[in-house]
């Protein structure tokens, strides 16, 4: 029982910062107000998808880049229903994913002349950028994909 309430707590705590965050990014980047609620939960989603997928293979990676399909998936549905760019949502959604930390340290370890260290946090920063970016190209083309077949089937 102590092991549930523990995971229990460090995931509510991890949804919670996860909203807070993304809902500050909302507000900076001025995300229409009738969005943030949506935005919130989108990052926060993606957020969780990444903490699980993460916990699960050990790899941050495919964490980040299953984390960014549901993003990608998420602020589709979003701007079709609220009639706004998905781009709002998958801006302020992929906050919690980008690996500041790892450019940060990337950085740091250059300076400090730690180039091995370096070299490796900085190749797991861009692939976790790469995770990104392919993550949210698969699930606009999954999304497109959709649509397409649905309207050829209004069409028949």
């Amino acid at each position: 029982m102590g092991e549930f309430s523990y995971n229990f707590g460090y995931l509510l705590l991890q949804f919670s910062l996860g909203f807070i965050v993304t809902f500050a990014f909302a507000i900076f980047f001025n995300a229409p107000k009738r969005s943030l609620l949506d935005c919130s939960l989108i990052g926060t989603s993606g957020w969780f998808v990444f903490i699980f997928v993460k916990y699960i293979t050990s790899d941050v990676v495919i964490g980040t880049f299953a984390g960014a399909i549901l993003v990608g998936l998420l602020s589709g549905n979003s701007s079709k229903r609220l009639r706004m760019p998905a781009t709002v949502f998958i801006y302020t959604g992929v906050i919690p994913l980008v690996p500041g930390y790892g450019m940060y340290y990337t950085m740091q370890h250059f300076v400090t002349k730690h180039y091995a260290e370096a070299a490796k946090i900085g190749v797991d920063t861009v692939l976790q950028a790469g995770a990104i970016a392919m993550g949210i190209l698969i699930a606009s083309v999954f999304s497109d994909s959709i649509k397409r077949v649905k309207i050829q089937r209004r069409r028949k």
